[in-house]
């Protein structure tokens, strides 16, 4: 069961994301505006880069972009969910060990990266609560035939 922080970091991570991704579309800088939101809500200068470099890891890992939803909408599409997921599971892994949700581990530079992302929100980095649900399989849609998972 995620708690008051982790909801709002879950919800401020999943805009960063959106704001990274719709700053690529359009071919802007992502960490100013991504800067400009965490400002506004006083979460220390490390949270958007550290966010940043955690998406642009799993993608360079998956080898394909991640899809974000639209801004404004409530939805979250998959990549959004697994995102979500490979932060809240990461306190409870050691990098590239396993667990039941993730049999294959996640690998050092995203386990790295995604606690870092924890450390900004002030999240706890040790043990903490398994990703939603289990999981039998990865958890980020191959949307190319050569992507494959692994993280």
């Amino acid at each position: 069961m995620t708690n008051g922080k982790e909801k709002f970091a879950q919800g401020i991570i999943v805009r960063l994301f959106r704001s990274w991704s719709a700053s690529r579309v359009t071919g802007l800088p992502e960490l100013p505006r991504m800067h400009e939101i965490t400002d506004q809500l006083g979460l220390p200068d490390e949270t958007g880069p550290a966010c940043a470099s955690l998406f642009e890891i799993v993608e360079a890992h998956l080898g394909r972009r991640l899809n974000a939803e639209c801004c404004c909408s409530r939805n979250l599409t998959p990549d959004e969910q697994a995102m979500l997921g490979i932060v809240a599971i990461a306190a409870s892994l050691e990098p590239s060990k396993g667990n039941s949700q993730v049999p294959h581990g996640l690998s050092g530079a995203i386990h790295w990266a995604a606690m870092a992302v924890r450390r900004s929100f002030s999240l706890p980095n040790g043990s903490g609560p398994a990703a939603v649900g289990a999981v039998d399989q990865c958890p980020f849609p191959a949307h190319a035939p050569e992507a494959s998972c692994g993280i």
